[in-house]
């Protein structure tokens, strides 16, 4: 039987902007990285029409309330 674990590390929401200036949100590591997300990033796509200034109060609010990102095996 195999037992589960579970890490955690802080991380932030970041405002990121494609190209033509579309915003987009990256997780980055704030404290230490995850193993899963030792060789990339995780990204969210946001809704077309969404401004940058949204995309920074949505992040501000997620990085308000998430305390930590984990990954369990």
């Amino acid at each position: 039987m195999l037992e589960s674990r579970t890490e955690r590390a802080r991380y932030a929401f970041v405002v990121k902007e494609f190209e033509r200036g579309t915003p987009w949100l990256a997780l980055e590591a704030i404290d230490k990285v995850l193993p899963v997300l030792s060789k990339g990033f995780i990204g969210f796509d946001l809704r077309p029409g969404t401004t940058v200034n949204e995309a920074k109060r949505f992040a501000d609010l997620l990085n308000d309330t998430i305390t930590t990102t984990s990954y369990t095996t």
